[in-house]
């Protein structure tokens, strides 16, 4: 296995395939935002589009790699136009705010909301509603990460505090924003990134002291 890039009291990063790394760890629940399979390409990052997401071609690396977690609980972001993980039991909406966001861009409507799957049991808390309004982050907000997909901690908070107790893994950690949110909330956590730029600027995330909840 390859050497942890980053460890501390509740998180672990490992630099590396997450093919590669999955069958030697111990996790409980599986929280990850996947390439959706779209050749998705950001136009945020100053000085032009970003380079395209490793293994974005579709939907066959998410679809090994939650094979491979076996029938663990998990929650898998995703969208409307690939098809959904098997055994996806319910459907939650990320709802991002009124400013469109991903979509065709030929068309006059914006796409304002992403999918996350429900699979698998053991999920706690009271009954709610599916839709979790939590405002993206603008490529203009000096806390956005560097990444052209980074998820916000307060929506990831919610997601973990309905999760089922124990480790937490997230094969696609990108910045880490699911092992940051984690973290604040007194939870173990283990990410796992193929690019080494990324586990750097999660490292440097973790290394922040805890926030409050």
């Amino acid at each position: 296995m390859s050497d942890r890039y980053y460890e501390d009291d509740h998180v672990v990063i490992y630099h590396g395939d997450c093919l590669e790394l999955l069958p030697d760890l111990v996790f409980d629940v599986v929280v990850t935002d996947p390439p959706y399979g779209v050749a998705y390409v950001s136009n945020f990052a100053k000085g032009g589009p970003s380079k395209p997401i490793q293994g974005d071609e579709d939907t066959d690396l998410r679809d090994k790699v939650l094979e491979l977690c076996g029938d663990v609980p998990m929650l898998v972001f995703g969208t409307w136009e690939m098809p959904r993980p098997d055994k996806t039991r319910h459907v939650l909406v990320w709802n991002k705010g009124l400013s469109p966001s991903l979509g065709n861009l030929s068309l006059v409507w914006g796409n304002s909301y992403e999918e996350i799957y429900v699979i698998g049991e053991g999920w706690t808390g009271k009954r709610r509603s599916n839709v979790y309004s939590v405002e993206k982050l603008s490529p203009t907000n000096k806390e956005r990460p560097k990444h052209p997909t980074p998820k916000p901690v307060p929506l990831m908070k919610q997601l973990l505090e309905r999760c089922p107790e124990g480790v937490i893994v997230d094969p696609f950690m990108g910045s880490g924003t699911t092992l940051r949110a984690a973290k604040d909330l007194g939870r173990k956590a283990i990410g796992i990134e193929i690019e080494e730029k990324y586990c750097e600027i999660a490292a440097k995330r973790m290394a922040q002291e805890v926030l409050p909840i």
